[in-house]
C-alpha cells in the first residue's frame, strides 16, 4: 500500500492564507517542507480521501490524474475537506471521463450534497455509510469510524485495508469516545495517520488532537494490541496556531518514533 499525502494542513494552510505571524513569515522564508495546503490522502492512487479546495494545486503539483479517480471518500463537511463546488467540474462540459463518481460519507454528508445542482448529483453514485460497518470498495475494506469535531454533525475517520496492511486515517477528530476505543480494540493497525492541528499548543478545545494528544494516543493503542512494534505513525494536519515548523516538528517526533507527514509525502507500507 502506498499513501500519497497531497496536503497537510488544517483550514486556513501553512502559512496561513492571510496571516502575517511568526511562524507563517518562518514557513514562507524556509519554503519546501513548512508550506503545507489542505489535507488529502490518495492511497494507491485508487481511494482518495476528502476533496479540499486545494485539489487542483495536488493535481498540478504530484502528477495525479483525478479523471481515473472511481473512489472518494469524504470524512465531513468543513469546507477544507470538502468544496462542493469543485465537483461541478465533473460534468461533461468541463471533463472527459466515466460516471458517475463513487462518492462515500455519512448520512449528513449526503444531505449536504442538496446545495449541488441537480446535474452533479447525477454524476454521483452516492453511498451513505454506517460507523463500524465494513464496505468493499474495489481491492479494500473500507470502515468509518466515529470522529469526534463536530457536535452537529457524523463525523468519520477512516480504517481501509487491501488485506495485506490495514492504516487508520484520523483527520478531522478530537480524543476518541468509547465506542471508538470499543472497536478499535478488535483491529490490528499497520499504520496510524494521527492529526496534529494543535501541534506545539495544549490548546483548550478538544475536537482536535495537539502532539502530547499524539504521544498518548500510541501509547493507549500499543497498550490496546491495536499498535505493535512494526506499526508506522505519521502526524498530519497541522495548523500555523500549533507552530508547525517541519524542523522542529521532525526533532519532536523521531524520538518518539513518528513521522512527519508533508505535502507530496509518499508513505510506503
Amino acid at each position: 500500500m502506498r499513501i500519497l499525502f497531497l496536503g497537510t494542513s488544517a483550514a486556513e494552510g501553512v502559512p496561513g492564507l492571510f496571516c502575517g505571524c511568526e511562524v507563517c513569515q518562518i514557513a514562507r522564508e524556509r519554503g519546501g517542507k513548512n508550506l503545507r495546503t489542505r489535507s488529502s490522502i490518495y492511497i494507491d492512487r485508487t481511494l482518495k480521501i476528502d476533496l479540499p479546495p486545494d485539489t487542483l494545486h495536488h493535481v498540478l503539483t504530484w502528477g495525479i490524474d483525478l479523471s481515473e479517480m472511481q473512489h472518494l471518500l469524504i470524512t465531513h463537511t468543513h469546507a477544507d475537506h470538502l468544496a462542493l463546488q469543485e465537483l461541478e467540474y465533473l460534468l461533461p462540459d468541463f471533463a472527459e471521463r466515466s460516471l458517475p463518481l463513487n462518492v462515500y460519507g455519512s448520512e449528513d454528508f449526503a444531505r449536504a450534497l442538496q446545495y449541488v445542482s441537480d446535474e452533479v448529483r447525477q454524476a454521483l453514485q452516492v453511498h451513505t455509510l454506517q460507523p463500524f460497518t465494513p464496505y468493499e470498495v474495489e481491492r479494500y475494506t473500507v470502515i468509518p469510524v466515529l470522529a469526534h469535531h463536530r457536535q452537529d454533525e457524523q463525523c468519520f475517520n477512516y480504517i481501509v485495508s487491501d488485506g495485506v496492511k490495514t492504516i487508520l486515517y484520523m483527520c478531522d477528530t478530537g480524543w476518541y469516545r468509547e465506542a471508538t476505543w470499543r472497536y478499535l480494540a478488535g483491529v490490528r493497525l499497520d499504520a496510524v495517520l494521527a492529526e496534529c492541528t494543535k501541534g506545539f499548543v495544549d490548546a483548550p478545545y478538544d475536537t482536535h488532537l495537539g502532539l502530547r494528544d499524539v504521544l498518548q494516543l500510541k501509547e493507549r493503542l500499543l497498550a490496546m494490541g491495536t499498535a505493535h512494534a512494526q506499526t508506522r505513525w505519521a502526524v498530519t494536519h497541522f495548523s500555523h496556531n500549533g507552530r508547525p515548523l517541519h524542523e522542529e516538528l521532525e526533532a519532536f517526533c523521531h524520538p518518539y518514533g513518528i513521522e512527519v507527514a508533508y505535502d507530496g509525502w509518499e508513505m510506503a507500507l
